[in-house]
């Protein structure tokens, strides 16, 4: 059984390592923490993630957590009702939460703390003895509660700072990424294409008689109408394809491994999809987008070259009756 109880370095360390760790990495230190500060077996901790929950544990002999089945549906009844630490004699014994010790070993002792954020509990840790080895005292719990509390403000740290990093990249309005975001993807993009020899295609599209639109039913159903555009563009995207935000009423789609066929292909996949579907106080067909299409490195050799041809492409679909994609060869940019 591994530990030394009343370790407060420990803990007082961990206050200076929330910066530089991933969610697992930060839930793994708790792990990791928890078998230095309260001697115990195995540790395990119950993470709300996402529409669901993530689960990892760290049994003996086992230098690096593992992900886990979420456990059973007594410990998340007991979690969502928590005031406090749970101290249990004898795991086995206590069947409805068998299932939720740690693999690897035989479980007597046991205990559990809420995690709680925001006064609700989103998860727990739980720490395991062998079978004959002594029941967790208070003092463990109170220990295990620090660790618990130090957990869920990890996570939530992660969690704004996320949050954070997604709004300097995202468009307020649309919620597609930004110029910002775009420039400097199209870099990577362009330095991924240049190693490894592969083309890269570009489409640039705006809305049709925007303005006119405006005009008739105003700037709040304008906003609307381009937020709906850009959730239609997003889903007729592979996952690794990029669209972003470029103007008022632009849009960017960054296709990596791309050719230029199949950017033809993509970019007639999205103007009809906005052709055939219904938008507020219009009808069908009355809002249309162009596009202009460019590929790397046939069309241009860097990111902002691309963009010029994109653009290009993209005023000759204007010019030629809206409502279509184009093309525009080096010669023409």
């Amino acid at each position: 059984m591994t530990g030394h109880p009343g370790d407060l370095g420990s803990l007082l360390d961990l206050g200076t390592r929330l910066g530089a760790h991933s969610r697992s990495e930060r839930l793994g230190l708790a792990l990791h923490s928890a078998r230095s500060l309260v001697a115990c077996d195995g540790a395990t901790v119950l993470s709300a993630y996402r529409r669901g929950f993530e689960r990892l544990a760290l049994g003996p002999g086992s230098p690096m957590p593992r992900e886990i089945e979420p456990g059973s549906d007594a410990a998340a009844r007991w979690m969502a009702q928590a005031r406090g630490p749970l101290l249990i004699p004898d795991l086995e014994a206590k069947t409805p939460m068998r299932a939720d010790g740690c693999p690897g070993v035989d479980a007597g002792p046991a205990l559990f703390v809420p995690i709680r954020s925001r006064s609700q509990a989103t998860g727990y840790l739980a720490l395991v003895r062998e079978r004959g080895q002594a029941e967790f005292t208070d003092h463990d719990a109170r220990l295990a509660t620090l660790l618990a509390a130090w957990a869920s403000l990890a996570i939530e740290n992660l969690r704004l700072a996320e949050r954070i990093e997604k709004l300097a990249i995202t468009d307020d309005l649309t919620q597609v990424y930004n110029y910002r975001f775009l420039k400097t993807s199209l870099r990577r993009e362009i330095r991924r294409a240049t190693r490894f020899s592969q083309e890269m295609s570009m489409i640039m599209l705006d809305v049709d008689n925007l303005k006119a639109y405006n005009d008739r039913h105003g700037h709040l159903r304008g906003s609307y109408l381009l937020k709906r555009i850009a959730q239609l563009l997003s889903q007729n995207l592979r996952s690794f394809d990029l669209i972003a935000k470029y103007g008022g009423d632009e849009f960017t789609l960054i296709l990596p491994q791309t050719a230029r066929e199949g950017a033809l292909v993509v970019a007639e996949r999205m103007r009809v999809a906005v052709q055939d579907s219904e938008f507020p106080l219009a009808p069908r067909g009355a809002i249309t987008i162009s596009l202009g299409v460019a590929t790397f490195p046939h069309d241009a050799g860097d990111g902002m070259g691309l963009i010029r041809v994109a653009d290009l492409a993209l005023y000759r679909a204007k010019q030629s009756g809206r409502n279509r994609t184009e093309l525009v060869g080096r010669d023409a940019a």
